[in-house]
């Protein structure tokens, strides 16, 4: 793998299509779950999804946010829910395919319990580093964190989320061995990446974006292919000579 890519995957828990479709629907307001905590990657693309199909359905679309466990907490409530179409989940790659790798009994069956509607949002992930943290580029930092991991620090949206497996995955790469603070989820990791209390964090850009541009964090890279629009002066890993 030479990118890591977070996805904004809507999909229906355990959808009881016939039964729905026989009667007029919506009659009510439905419950959008997002499986992270509110300022994070998944809530802003959530809250404009749900306001758009509101205006589309007339009814009211409420997105909650049940975060923990990597988003696990919030997609089993979806998949325990009452199947009859009116919660559904705003889901991620983490939540319906890593996570049911990581763990030997997941709270839920992704396939089985789960039927996709569509793929709303690709965006890769920014490896972002505190703004003290004296590196500018990933040659630098990943010199730097080999040279002081021991007393480093990476940040994540909880264990098995799609960012702490993207960080992951560029540690084992890059050869890296630091300690890692999940957090419920990508909001309050930035918050305290902003404060100092961590070192790095692979946010996904759209949120990392306004942080970025604020000065309050340093991007070194961005985790894919190509150059995102969002940030045409980041360079990619692979420009910068990783792979």
């Amino acid at each position: 793998m030479r990118r890591a890519i977070a996805f904004g995957l809507l999909v229906l828990g355990m959808c009881a299509a016939n039964r729905v479709g026989a009667e007029e629907w919506p009659k009510r307001s439905l419950a959008m779950i997002n499986p992270f905590a509110a300022g994070g990657p998944n809530d802003v693309p959530a809250r404009l999804f749900a306001q758009r199909m509101g205006e589309i359905l007339g009814q009211a679309v409420i997105v909650e946010n049940v975060g923990g466990a990597g988003g696990m907490n919030g997609a089993s409530r979806v998949a325990k829910a009452e199947p009859d179409g009116y919660t559904f989940l705003q889901g991620t790659v983490g939540t319906q395919a890593q996570n049911q790798a990581l763990y030997k009994k997941p709270a839920y069956d992704a396939t089985k319990d789960f039927v996709s509607v569509g793929l709303f949002l690709e965006a890769p992930l920014v490896p972002v580093v505190r703004k003290d943290l004296p590196v500018n580029s990933m040659s630098e930092f990943v010199a730097y964190a080999k040279a002081n991991g021991d007393k480093m620090h990476f940040a994540s949206a909880g264990v098995g989320s799609a960012i702490h497996l993207g960080c992951a995955l560029m540690n084992s790469v890059a050869g890296l061995d630091v300690v890692h603070v999940p957090y419920r989820g990508s909001n309050p990791a930035m918050q305290d990446l902003a404060s100092g209390r961590v070192d790095y964090l692979c946010d996904i850009v759209t949120t990392a974006k306004p942080q970025i541009d604020g000065g309050i964090v340093k991007a070194i890279a961005v985790l894919d292919d190509e150059r995102s629009e969002a940030l045409p002066n980041v360079p990619t890993a692979r420009e910068q000579g990783s792979r």
